[in-house]
């Protein structure tokens, strides 16, 4: 009797971005913090074997993205406006157009349907993002209402990491882990 090949997984860890300044008036980079979250996390991830990375434009994912990288022997990032933050439903204290939040909910619909796929090889894939849309990916993965975003926690470079099967079968295996982290920076 022989084994049957095991099927081929993608395995994608998420990374929020580290901590910001977050003066609206300001170029919202990185913090001394947010650089240490970033280094911390690389160094975490560094044996994870990573086949790709992507992250989001915006300055903060960006900065934390060149830190992985670096930490993690040089990969390459790629960027992606499908994983730029964005505001999915209406929450009290926060004023954002009804159009400008459709276009959110549809651009991170087409992020899930484009990232979490099957794959015909082992892999695994880094991305950078928001905490906004890490929470509606984890809800769509889960599939419970995507409106359930709102009741998660999501911390600086907390590291999510979900599988998908060859089957197309979707599991949550963490969700914002913050080991790699000594408390005072769990922002």
């Amino acid at each position: 009797m022989t084994d049957a090949p095991r099927a081929a997984s993608r395995t994608i860890v998420i990374v929020r971005h580290g901590h910001y300044d977050t003066d609206p008036n300001g170029p919202q980079r990185l913090t001394d913090i947010g650089i240490e979250q970033a280094e911390l996390t690389a160094a975490w991830l560094r044996d994870r074997g990573v086949d790709i990375m992507l992250s989001s434009r915006l300055p903060r994912a960006r900065q934390t993205a060149e830190i992985l990288s670096r930490g993690l022997g040089d990969v390459d990032v790629s960027y992606s406006h499908l994983l730029r933050e964005g505001m999915y439903s209406k929450i009290a204290g926060y004023t954002v157009p009804p159009e400008e939040r459709r276009e959110d909910r549809v651009r991170a619909e087409r992020a899930f349907t484009r990232f979490f796929r099957p794959t015909r090889r082992d892999r695994v894939e880094l991305y950078v993002s928001h905490g906004n849309l890490i929470r509606y990916l984890v809800c769509r993965s889960l599939g419970v209402p995507a409106v359930r975003w709102t009741r998660m926690v999501s911390h600086n470079c907390g590291i999510t990491t979900i599988v998908v099967r060859a089957t197309g079968a979707v599991r949550v295996v963490s969700y914002n882990q913050t080991a790699h982290l000594p408390p005072r920076l769990v922002t």
